[in-house]
């Protein structure tokens, strides 16, 4: 869930010239940990998700348009110890790389509004904050798909490659260069978010489980949040507009221009506002 790159913070000194070490070695340990952690259990679950996939002709049935799933159905049978473990590694992998998130994030934020009090739009307006929101939505919510965990892998392998620049430096200067580095990176995590949205209502319009409704309702609100203070969601947005403008019927070109020119005079205030703040730092 990607705005800006969030710097780390560097070191800082106590009045005899001391190094805190301790507090903030943790803290870094953490926010490494968490990032890691997401990355390579996110891969290792999409390992087992893509055999999940080929193998979809052995548990869903074809009378039912391959819709409807057979829930006893397992790759791995046996009634051993070690077969519940095979048979329940993927959700733990699942389940493990939000468990980063929730790490990684949380480090984040305690930096940022440690000792301090931030009200409800601060905190709805940080892009850490949502992240955290929409894991705990995937982690206490039915069902797992890789595209869930891509934005947080992708913006794991962003920060651990750029770790020791983060751990350096804190300046703005530096979190725009790195933000425009890995723009693509950033517009890619836009446009998965996209997708979530598009599977979550496919997923209540075919009414998979009871709890898709639920979810798409949530998710749709926090994306929402999303395009009134993320740079690249309206980005990414504005280009699948003007993409799928030339099949808008006549009828709804109206509708439609409003919805373009919401997003357009949102990044443009965006970029006034960190403008006057460049001018007044």
């Amino acid at each position: 869930m990607a705005n800006t790159i969030k710097i780390v913070k560097k070191r800082s000194k106590n009045r005899f010239g001391k190094n805190k070490a301790d507090a903030l070695k943790v803290q870094r340990l953490f926010w490494l940990t968490g990032h890691s952690v997401t990355l390579v259990c996110g891969l290792l679950f999409g390992v087992t998700y893509f055999f999940h996939v080929l193998l979809f002709f052995k548990y869903r049935s074809w009378k039912w348009l391959f819709l409807r799933v057979n829930e006893n159905y397992s790759v791995i049978k046996g009634h051993r110890w070690y077969h519940s473990i095979l048979r329940s590694t993927p959700q733990l992998l699942y389940r493990m790389s939000l468990i980063g998130v929730f790490s990684a994030s949380g480090v984040t934020m305690y930096q940022n509004w440690g000792g301090l009090r931030p009200t409800w739009f601060d905190l709805l307006s940080s892009a850490n904050f949502q992240a955290t929101i929409i894991a705990v939505l995937w982690f206490l919510g039915g069902g797992k798909s890789i595209y869930r965990l891509l934005p947080f892998m992708i913006l794991s392998f962003i920060h651990l490659k750029h770790y020791k620049t983060e751990f350096e430096t804190e300046d703005r200067e530096s979190v725009e260069k790195l933000s425009l580095e890995n723009k693509e990176l950033l517009h890619l995590i836009a446009y998965s978010e996209v997708f979530i949205a598009v599977t979550l209502l496919l997923d209540t319009l075919l009414m998979k489980n009871g709890e898709t409704g639920f979810m798409f309702v949530i998710y749709a609100g926090f994306y929402w949040i999303r395009l009134n203070f993320s740079l690249y969601t309206q980005a990414t947005v504005i280009r699948l507009l003007n993409k799928f403008e030339k099949k808008v019927p006549p009828k709804y070109y109206k509708q439609w221009n409003v919805v373009k020119k919401f997003l357009i005079g949102k990044v443009k205030n965006r970029k006034d506002n960190i403008e006057k703040a460049t001018k007044n730092a």
